[in-house]
């Protein structure tokens, strides 16, 4: 494709007028400076660091330089704002790989409401795509990977209808419009009947099926009745073959009904496949409702038919084990005397800290499973005999809230609700959705915004949030849903200090949860702050700010529009390739940590590291086969280092198994808390800043277990 018509895909998405190659028919403006390309990369970097598109020039995507154009691809496609929008159709036109993958990569970001201009813009481009482009000489998707991938987040008709044309094009193109199907169920739910069809067409195609046509079905919550067996039967077939896709197949047999139910309880009790895998298909199943509870039954009692060894529990099987117990619910059918065996596991005092913290969760689960809802089983208080242990009292919580908490159940719950031990007390208040009964929840919630830990803060305003009659004194079960809430006083008097708080720590998460609160409750005394909040550089605090305004009356108040940021992140540039070695309770383990693509990041956790952040930290959250998550000190997932938050450096990255992230919960909220990958997961693709490889012996990780001290050293 030549230089004119590439160009004229550009002006299918912006006026030309100002463009630089068309400035003969203007009247002579004065000559710029001429800048050296370093200091113009470098000017570039700080725009997208301070969320600052104004600063980012027309010129800079018509550069000789490919560094230029390549910086303010970037730069656009992170700070993903109008104007970006607009200047990123120059990038699509482009001719170097790494700009056209920036360059889609960001219209997927920001084509809601642009679609009818994007999808064209995007198909066009692929068309024009040369051999010279198909690829990236760095980790980066391919152009052709970035603009399908865009059109899965378009998730237009159009989009939908060019990704399924293009499941019969070449493999690469065809396995990158697969995953892009899913793209398109994650942003509206379903697909369309011819889609699905043509999906199962090329995954039984031979010889060379398609590796990810699974993986949009794994995506739906449901299938009809002739799309389930065919799905099924695919399933089937890649699972017998244990090769690639094995794991797409395992989320898509819980969409096939019973039939899948059945699958998924097999292979959960077949010990010749893989840990992952079985981990996966407990968690499947528990996502079935009834018909998983009697697969998962019946996976235990085909599963554990002796007590599992120290070895087993130190090993691969712990995981699938943990999946399953987690995923049961009473009341057991037939499993009394299997449950009785797990509960009763011995505790040798010579046993290793996590063998013993295996074996604690172990019998702690399965005494809460034979409790059912008596929490005063002599079982429950034996699990453990520490004097304090948070799985004990987790597991008893648990049992309490399986009935009424009226009477003596009352006045147990109450005691965890008000706990000193904030994990106890954020458990707490999160199954107090769950009881309308409690007549004292309005007082449970607003001592729980007062709370000086985040995490319990953070669950208090999510039931308010999604359960607002809970704040309401004279709140009675049964009431009519439409009425609006009044909450208590003693709750509107608490959320702004909650707010303060959690902005003084620099959480974004804990003050976007009671903006939804706020928000929910129509506390129309909030409007000063959360107005404020429309204000802020932070996108995710003005995108539910937005929403809350909507619901204190304001409904057309708009928080998009907002002033540049500070370069807190300046120094970020000199960061090097580090490895970081970090000796834990389950022996040394590694990290890799690669700057290309997010060195602000990096930067901030090198520093962490040497600074001894994480030493002595545990291991917040392990889920078998997927991801093991730590760095926040709180260990309930809402902690982090007190900075300002990591404005995001996403980019269109593949997270592989052993991949490095940076935990999120919405745009530019990244902190200390990082991820490892167990299995290839696509939905994590493009949606958090991949930062480097991890060495082997993460699966080995289980929550609890911490980590003694991490080592740092440069990479040659």
């Amino acid at each position: 494709m030549n230089r004119i018509a590439l160009y004229a895909i550009g002006c299918a998405l912006l006026s030309c007028q100002g463009h630089p190659r068309a400035k003969a028919n203007q009247s002579a403006v004065p000559a710029r400076p001429v800048i050296s390309a370093a200091l113009a990369v470098a000017r570039l970097k700080s725009a997208e660091r301070r969320r600052d598109s104004s600063a980012i020039e027309r010129e800079a995507l018509s550069s000789r330089d490919a560094s230029v154009r390549r910086a303010a691809a970037r730069a656009l496609a992170r700070i993903a704002d109008g104007r970006a929008a607009e200047l990123l159709a120059l990038a699509l036109s482009d001719e170097d790989s790494e700009v056209i993958t920036w360059g889609a990569y960001g219209l997927g970001y920001t084509c809601r409401g642009r679609e009818r201009k994007a999808v064209p813009a995007l198909v066009a481009r692929a068309a024009g795509l040369t051999s010279a482009n198909l690829r990236t000489e760095s980790a980066l998707a391919s152009p052709i990977e970035a603009i399908t991938d865009a059109l899965g987040r378009c998730a237009s008709p159009d989009a939908e209808s060019t990704l399924r044309a293009w499941l019969r094009g070449p493999k690469a193109r065809a396995e990158s419009a697969a995953l892009s199907l899913g793209r398109v169920v994650e942003r509206q739910g379903r697909l369309e009947d011819a889609t699905l069809v043509a999906l199962l067409d090329v995954a039984i195609h031979e010889p060379d099926p398609l590796q990810n046509a699974l993986y949009p079905f794994s995506r739906l919550s449901a299938l009809n009745a002739s799309t389930a067996e065919r799905a099924l039967a695919l399933a089937r077939s890649v699972l017998q073959k244990r090769g690639p896709g094995a794991e797409l197949a395992i989320r898509s047999l819980a969409r096939s009904g019973d039939a899948g139910g059945a699958e998924l309880a097999r292979l959960l009790a077949d010990s010749s496949l893989p840990p992952a895998l079985r981990s996966e298909a407990a968690r499947e199943l528990a996502a079935l409702g009834d018909g998983g509870q009697r697969a998962l039954w019946a996976a235990f009692d085909a599963t554990i038919v002796q007590k599992p060894s120290d070895a087993e529990l130190s090993g691969d099987a712990y995981g699938p084990l943990s999946a399953l117990l987690d995923a049961l619910a009473p009341p057991f059918p037939s499993s009394a005397l299997e449950l009785r065996t797990l509960a009763e596991l011995p505790l040798d005092p010579l046993d290793s800290t996590p063998l013993k913290r295996r074996k604690v969760h172990v019998r702690c689960t399965a005494a809460a499973l034979l409790a059912a809802s008596n929490d005063l089983d002599a079982r429950l208080s034996a699990c453990d005999p520490a004097t304090q242990s948070l799985p004990r009292d987790l597991a008893a919580l648990a049992v309490l809230g399986r009935a009424k908490l009226v009477g003596r159940r009352k006045t147990a719950y109450l005691a965890d609700a008000r706990s000193q031990f904030s994990p106890i007390r954020k458990a707490a208040l999160e199954i107090l959705s769950e009881h309308a009964e409690l007549d004292d929840a309005y007082r449970v919630l607003s001592e729980g915004l007062s709370a000086p830990a985040l995490g319990v803060v953070a669950s208090a305003a999510h039931v308010l949030a999604s359960y607002p009659e809970r704040a309401d004194r004279n709140a009675r079960p049964g009431a009519p849903s439409h009425l609006a809430p009044s909450p208590d006083s003693s709750v509107v008097q608490a959320l702004p200090a909650a707010f303060t708080a959690a902005r003084n720590q620099n959480n974004i998460e804990v003050q976007s949860l009671l903006l939804d609160a706020t928000g929910a409750l129509q506390v129309l005394s909030a409007k000063d702050w959360v107005t404020s909040a429309c204000k802020s550089d932070n996108p995710t605090l003005r995108e539910h700010a937005e929403k809350a305004l909507h619901l204190l009356g304001e409904r057309t108040r708009l928080c998009d529009a907002s002033r540049p940021g500070d370069d807190r992140d300046s120094a970020s540039g000199s960061v090097e390739k580090t490895a970081l070695s970090f000796e834990t309770e389950v022996g040394t383990l590694s990290l890799t940590l690669d700057p290309t693509f997010a060195p602000s990041a990096v930067g901030r956790v090198i520093h962490l590291a040497q600074t001894g952040f994480y030493d002595g930290m545990a291991v917040h959250r392990v889920v078998p086969g997927f991801v093991v998550q730590f760095g926040d000190p709180e260990g309930d997932g809402y902690g982090g280092d007190g900075q300002p938050p990591l404005r995001c450096e996403t980019s269109p990255v593949p997270f592989l198994t052993g991949d490095v992230g940076v935990a999120l919960s919405g745009r530019d909220t990244g902190s200390s808390q990082l991820f490892v990958t167990l299995g290839r997961y696509p939905h994590l693709d493009g949606q958090y800043a991949w930062i480097g490889r991890a060495g082997p012996g993460w699966d080995r990780v289980t929550v609890g277990d911490r980590i003694l001290h991490v080592l740092v050293r440069s990479v040659p």
